[in-house]
């Protein structure tokens, strides 16, 4: 009997990692499916323990499952292109990359056909689910760029499983033997598996190619921007490369930019999960990914939308598996639990016939879940999503006030930095007057219950202040002043409010000014009296002016006394900047039917 527990060490801190530990489970998995049947891939476990990623099955690999165990293909593909003839017969699994583009061409074309008949939502799904491309055709695209010139490594190392057939068990007992404690002496492992691969002709080791192994490859990946690397590229046994070469199938998500024509990989990094629901939730993934629109694929944008977007791909999955259940399993149901986040890398085009990797980061998924426990939350949560998406999606990155918001949205889902989040809302509002000023029919924004949704699920504390009666009303007060007058305005300007009468001026620059006066106590205070009073003095003049009954449902509530000491109670116990941010936030959102 062999190990039940496999121990991948993290050797360059890089996705390289995280490729190793899926070609691993990938690997384990095919001898268990072999030994106990195609669902076993659920009970293989992940876990990230710092030094090492810990693989752990349900039960221990046995001896005789390997005596009876014949030849298995490669979990990885050997990939196909350019209408080559091989010069071996190959007994593995193989994707051209020539078709796969071809079907994907074929099916953005009877897309857009569907589409010009007025096909669409639902129906056009329905329509072409049987032709969707494979979920990972970017995977085979992306190995199969030739400017990439990662192809030929990446099927000289996958060949070489096909090699070892004469002695295939031994082989496997060795790759096993390399993962089966922290401290095994890989050398003495590798060196008796040396002995059979010459048999074989298998190398001994291979190129270490910038695809599999980033930290090794050409160009500007130190720590420290100080020093263009030329020839930090190394040979790695190939055990490694060729479990690389099978992890990046279940991890990798590459975009191609639509900005900088830049390939961008993110891979998935591990936390505490099932092998299977990593595979099921990037299947999901990678076909939210596709369906993106290109003007969506900036470089900034990217980073952004492949966050959220697999966190509704998790969600997807959360649904699937309590498909008879309306409870669900509340470690399980948040992504943050699940995975850490991405490795991310850049591989910019610096001559005509070469991609270099110019930049490595890594961006945390956010801790957002909260307590997920109902398909209702779990509904809440996409929808919020959703709106996030649509917020991004409609920000224009050419212009700098865009840049400069996708940057502070940047710097909060990926780090939990609200300090920045606070900053893009406040600068968010000013982008939907100007963008309602400038004859835009609909401005994306966020909505209060999903503000309220975020806020409580990743700051629990931040409850009492929402909840206050006196700081929703202060929040509407803002709202009437600024979005909601600033949207009749434009109605009526574009003549798309007919008899539609605009009662009350727009209050350019309130969210900045109250931000502005918040670091100050009583500045802030005086400052927010000051809209106050103003408010209600705008809404006394309206109401003498006007018909009230025939205006009732454009007028303005009044704000009360018992408002504004509502509200400096909440300064006075959570501080002048946290109360202000907030009321810039709630004060810029869209009021929900549940508000009303």
């Amino acid at each position: 009997m062999l190990s039940d527990t496999f121990y991948v060490p993290k050797q360059s801190g890089t996705y390289a990692d995280a490729f190793l530990v899926n070609g691993l489970a990938a690997i384990l998995n095919e001898i268990m499916q072999r030994a106990q049947g195609p669902e076993t891939y659920r009970h293989i476990n992940i876990a990230d323990l710092g030094s090492h990623y810990q693989i752990r099955l349900a039960e221990p690999i046995r001896e005789e499952w390997l005596e009876r165990l014949g030849f298995f293909h490669s979990p990885a593909f050997y990939l196909l292109s350019g209408g080559k003839e091989e010069t071996t017969s190959l007994d593995t699994n193989t994707r051209n990359v020539d078709e796969t583009w071809a079907g994907v061409r074929a099916y953005a074309e009877q897309r857009s056909a569907l589409y010009d008949q007025d096909v669409k939502g639902a129906d056009i799904e329905a329509q072409l689910k049987d032709q969707e491309p494979p979920h990972d055709w970017q995977v085979v695209a992306f190995l199969g760029d030739w400017r990439m010139q990662a192809q030929d490594i990446y099927n000289r190392a996958v060949s070489g499983w096909t090699q070892g057939k004469p002695h295939f068990r031994e082989y496997l007992r060795a790759l096993l033997q390399l993962y089966a404690a922290p401290g095994v002496d890989a050398n003495q492992i590798l060196q008796e598996w040396r002995k059979i691969a010459k048999q074989d002709d298998i190398p001994h080791q291979d190129t270490a190619s910038q695809l599999l192994n980033p930290h090794q490859g050409k160009g500007q990946n130190e720590s420290k921007a100080n020093a263009l690397r030329m020839d930090n590229i190394k040979d790695r046994p190939w055990p490694e490369e060729f479990l690389k070469a099978c992890g990046l199938w279940h991890c990798l998500a590459p975009r191609k930019t639509s900005d900088t024509k830049d390939w961008k990989v993110y891979v998935i990094a591990p936390r505490r999960l099932t092998w299977g629901a990593q595979r099921e939730a990037y299947r999901n993934f990678n076909k939210y990914l596709w369906r993106e629109r290109k003007g969506d694929a900036t470089s900034l944008k990217t980073d952004i939308t492949s966050l959220l977007l697999f966190y509704k791909a998790w969600l997807d999955y959360v649904e699937t598996v309590h498909a008879e259940r309306d409870d669900f399993d509340a470690e399980l149901a948040r992504p943050e639990k699940a995975i850490s986040g991405f490795y991310v890398a850049q591989f910019k085009l610096l001559s005509q016939n070469a991609y270099t990797m110019v930049n490595q980061s890594f961006l945390s998924l956010p801790a957002w879940g909260g307590t997920i426990q109902t398909r209702s939350d779990v509904t809440g949560m996409k929808a919020l999503m959703d709106e996030h998406l649509d917020v991004i999606h409609g920000i224009d990155e050419s212009h700098s006030d865009g840049y400069d918001l996708l940057h502070r949205y940047r710097d909060f889902v990926a780090g939990e930095n609200w300090e920045a989040f606070f900053d893009f809302a406040a600068s968010y509002g000013h982008e939907i007057l100007r963008r309602y000023n400038d004859g835009d029919k609909w401005v994306p924004t966020f909505s209060t219950i999903h503000l309220r949704r975020l806020f409580m699920n990743s700051k629990k504390p931040l409850s009492a202040i929402l909840e206050h009666q006196g700081f929703q009303n202060v929040a509407a007060a803002i709202r009437h002043s600024t979005v909601i007058p600033q949207y009749w305005k434009a109605e009526i300007k574009q003549g798309r409010a007919q008899g539609k009468d605009q009662f009350y001026d727009v209050q350019y620059g309130l969210g900045a000014e109250l931000k502005r006066k918040s670091t100050v106590r009583d500045e802030f205070v005086i400052a927010l009296t000051d809209f106050m009073q103003s408010y209600n003095q705008k809404n006394s003049q309206v109401r003498e002016s006007v018909d009230a009954e025939k205006h009732f449902k454009s007028l303005r509530k009044d704000l009360r006394e018992s408002d504004i000491e509502d509200v400096i109670s909440l300064v006075d116990e959570y501080g002048s900047e946290l109360v202000a941010n907030l009321l810039v936030a709630y004060g810029y959102a869209r009021e929900t039917r549940d508000d009303n």
